[in-house]
This record gives C-alpha cells, sequence and structure tokens, in this order.
C-alpha cells in the first residue's frame, strides 16, 4: 500500500475497495535487467521523495527506530512509483509482487545521507502463484517478490530475519509495519521518510494474509509503504500489501492487508539460492 509519490486508486469488483500502493497495472511474472539509461529518471525521483515535506509517512506513524531503518530500503522505478522493501541479503530485496514487474526498471534508492545514492536492480521475481487479479480485490495471493540488486547495499544496511514461526499469528498479535509512503491518500510530499506503526491482528484471511487494524484512530500504511516488512517480535513475519480506510472505504488507516511469509519461505530461500544470493543464517 503506498510505493508511489503520485497514488493511483484502485477499486476492487464486488465494491471492496482498495489502495493497491503500487500504481502498477497487471504485473507479469518473471524477471527484469536493469538499464543504465533509466538513472536520470531513478535520480530525478529520489530527490522528488527527499525534497518532500517530513511528515509522519504511515498513517498514525512515527519516526522509525535505527535498528528497522537499517533492514528497510525506499524502491524506485522509472515510471515514477516508489515502494517499500526488506533487506535478506547484501544484495536482495524482499518486497511485494505487485510492486514490481518485468515492465519496468527498479533501483533501491539510499536516503539520508545526502543526495541519493541508487543501486540498480538485476533481476526481479514475482511469486509464481501470485493473480494480479485477486489482489485487487483484496483476495488472498502470494503478493511477494524478490529484488536482485546489481551491487551491494552500504554497509550501514543490515539483514533482516525471516520469521521462524510456522502456523498463523493469534488474533491480538501485534505488529511493527515500517515503510516510506505517504501520511494520507493522496498527500503525495508526506513519503520519503521511514516511519512506522504498531497494529494488532484482527484476523486472517486464506490461511496465507494477515489483517491489522488499530482498535481506535486512523493509523496504518498508505500509498508506498507496499512492500514493506511487518515486524513480529523482531522478525519479518510479513510484506505489507494493501489498505482501506476506516469503514472499509478506499483510502488509508483502516485495515492493513500483509502476506505472511511463514507458507512461503522456501520459495523465498530457493529463489535466493538461484539468484545468487542464499539467505546468510541472520537471514533464517
Amino acid at each position: 500500500m503506498v510505493f508511489r509519490p503520485s497514488p493511483t486508486k484502485g477499486e476492487g469488483r464486488a465494491g471492496r475497495p482498495a489502495i493497491d500502493a503500487s500504481g502498477h497495472g497487471r504485473q507479469k511474472r518473471g524477471m527484469k535487467p536493469f538499464c543504465l539509461l533509466a538513472t536520470a529518471k531513478f535520480l530525478a525521483l529520489a530527490l522528488a521523495l527527499l525534497s518532500a515535506v517530513p511528515a509522519h509517512a504511515i498513517v498514525g506513524g512515527a519516526p522509525a527506530a535505527a535498528d528497522v531503518a537499517a533492514q528497510t530500503v525506499l524502491i524506485v522505478s522509472t515510471r515514477g512509483a516508489s515502494c517499500t522493501g526488506t533487506v535478506l541479503a547484501r544484495d536482495l530485496v524482499l518486497t511485494a509482487a505487485h510492486c514490481v514487474g518485468p515492465a519496468g526498471d527498479y533501483a533501491v534508492a539510499i536516503v539520508g545521507d545526502g543526495q541519493p545514492k541508487l543501486v540498480p536492480a538485476a533481476r526481479v521475481m514475482v511469486h509464481p502463484r501470485f493473480d494480479a487479479d485477486q489482489f485487487q480485490t483484496r483476495r488472498p495471493t502470494p503478493d511477494l517478490a524478490l529484488v536482485k540488486l546489481a551491487e551491494p547495499l552500504p554497509a550501514r544496511f543490515r539483514v533482516a530475519r525471516l520469521s521462524a514461526a510456522s502456523g498463523l499469528p493469534e488474533k491480538g498479535a501485534t505488529f511493527l509495519l515500517a515503510g516510506y509512503g505517504v501520511t494520507a491518500d493522496g498527500a503525495m510530499k508526506s513519503a520519503g521518510t521511514l516511519r512506522s506503526v504498531a497494529l494488532p491482528s484482527i484476523g486472517t484471511t486464506g490461511g496465507i494474509m494477515v489483517r491489522l487494524s488499530a482498535p481506535e484512530g486512523a493509523a496504518g500504511a498508505c500509498t508506498g509503504d507496499s512492500g514493506g516488512p511487518a515486524f513480529l517480535d523482531g522478525a519479518v513475519a510479513g510484506v505489507v500489501g494493501w489498505a482501506t480506510a476506516p469503514g472499509g472505504t478506499r483510502g488509508c488507516g483502516g485495515v492493513t492487508g500483509v502476506t505472511l511469509v511463514s507458507l512461503h519461505r522456501d520459495w523465498i530461500t530457493s529463489t535466493a539460492k538461484a539468484l545468487g544470493s542464499p539467505l546468510p543464517a541472520a537471514g533464517l
């Protein structure tokens, strides 16, 4: 849910509106080599995000702690979209499938150290069972992708640990979300600052997704936060996918949908190895 500074809103069928964090159309499975000619476009987008007015990106959020920031990255594309991702290896990032696809070029924008540094993506692998139509209507689908980088991330980043949990989280379990998205639906200038928010589970869907919502007030992911980590007990238990406004209407701050990684650890592990970036012990 929040991965582009100029948010695109999609309304699902059967009266189920949702924000899709990327603004991309239907995505195909596969991989995409990086085009060096896209560097200027990446840099322009990264600079635009850095010049945004500081705000509580992620609805109801607060500045992310240093350890969370070290595991979380901003992903940009030449199409003007942005998402969030989690570091699984020095040159490998976990994000949402609806954030990426073979039709565009992607890079990680390193922000916070002066002028942005761009680390281009070399390949993108989308979960083979991801269904864009199901995602648009908020039905459970493995909304997961791995981005192989052309070079290692700077030393200040560290590998996140995937949750070892095999079952579904209990209702009421508290997740910590992190993302570079906007503070409210359409608040374009608030993107580009890493924020986090803690939300309890209100239930699971289809055995692969957890729904999070604050008991009072508006809080949760928004445009640009898509692909970001959902931490549980300090480990990455899920990937942010979509959001609604309070009452289930289109927007942000109501319910946040998160794809759980527990049933997809084998795919993540085997794909990381195939990409030449086997997960280190710290990421297991």
